[in-house]
């Protein structure tokens, strides 16, 4: 009898996939410092006084995008993930004294990178907006000296603006260079298409951060 593991790779397939997000979910989550934090700092049952979820940031080297609850409690400061993006990866909860906020500009970026006292290796990076967010529901327990610095709206324009700029023309001279590399001698698309498609697709993304900034 002939075993054809090509017949039977739709019913593996499944079990396959769900081993190797497990896989690698956990060597993120163990990348990023999360399985130490969560140790460090176990979640405690304390009614959050702002919950904010579908989050954008980075803890460590590892990016999360859309994924992060944030919980803003009397106390401390919760941290969570969507369930499927880290199956091992609970809540773990900051107290305020433990938490030292700086701000930075990364590539246009403005970000809010918060340190924590006992794992200072493993630093939550959010949007600036969201940081406000948080610091205006702590009511005065943020731990960041003196006002809460916060962005003009035509401030924000500029560095949208100025980031939309440059993911366009790397985008676009990428479209342009990269098919004369490939195939000197072939078909290219036209440069205006490789030039209007990603000022296009970076265009409609730079206005729906610039509509969040406005009423975040």
């Amino acid at each position: 009898m002939n075993f054809d593991s090509s017949q039977n790779l739709p019913i593996f397939f499944p079990f396959i996939f769900l081993f190797m997000w497990l896989v690698v979910t956990t060597i993120l989550g163990a990348v990023s410092g999360w399985f130490t934090l969560m140790k460090t700092y176990p979640n405690r049952v304390e009614a959050p006084l702002l919950a904010l979820r579908n989050q954008s940031g980075s803890l460590g080297s590892v990016s999360m995008r859309n994924i992060l609850v944030l919980g803003v409690c009397p106390s401390g400061l919760r941290i969570g993930i969507m369930r499927i993006f880290g199956p091992f990866c609970r809540d773990f909860f900051v107290p305020w004294e433990d938490i030292r906020v700086q701000r930075r500009e990364r590539m246009f970026w403005r970000i809010a990178e918060l340190e924590f006292a006992r794992q200072a290796q493993s630093k939550l990076s959010i949007p600036e907006h969201v940081a406000n967010r948080l610091a205006a529901s702590a009511a005065g327990r943020w731990p960041e000296p003196g006002p809460v610095p916060d962005e003009t709206d035509s401030g924000a324009l500029s560095r949208i603006a100025k980031r939309w700029l440059l993911s366009t023309t790397l985008a676009a001279a990428f479209f342009i260079i990269a098919p004369r590399i490939v195939a000197p001698t072939g078909a290219h698309p036209p440069i205006v298409v490789a030039i209007l498609f990603p000022a296009i697709v970076f265009g409609l993304g730079a206005v729906i951060q610039y509509i969040r900034k406005r009423n975040a």
